[in-house]
């Protein structure tokens, strides 16, 4: 699995991390993770809700309120699982932020380190 996200960020087999490449894993999360959750947790009800006397009339007193209780558990799942995908991208965009800036400070001083030889 490592190796598939390696190649969707764009990272290389070497050392070098970059802050694109954060940028570029923080887009992944969002468009492999995130919005499917999204979509599934908003459809969920529509395509899985059932109408009166699905499961007959006996069946409904035994079964329809476990049916409901489980749509209601896979519900809560999905808005769990996306908000956690929603905290990796708010974590990779702060992470980002701070590499990007230390690539700045990096090159800053190799310029000054190029003026003073």
């Amino acid at each position: 699995m490592r190796h598939i996200w390696r190649k969707i960020a764009g990272v290389s087999d070497g050392k070098h991390l970059s802050s694109t490449a954060i940028a570029r894993t923080a887009g992944a999360v969002d468009h492999h993770l995130t919005q499917p959750l999204t979509s599934y947790q908003g459809n969920l009800r529509r395509q899985t809700d059932l109408p009166p006397g699905a499961f007959g009339a006996v069946g409904d007193l035994i079964l329809g309120r476990a049916y409901t209780e489980i749509q209601l558990t896979v519900e809560k799942l999905l808005s769990d699982a996306r908000a956690v995908t929603l905290g990796w991208q708010r974590d990779l965009e702060y992470a980002r932020r701070n590499w990007r800036t230390a690539e700045d400070l990096a090159e800053a001083e190799a310029d000054a380190i190029g003026r003073l030889t």
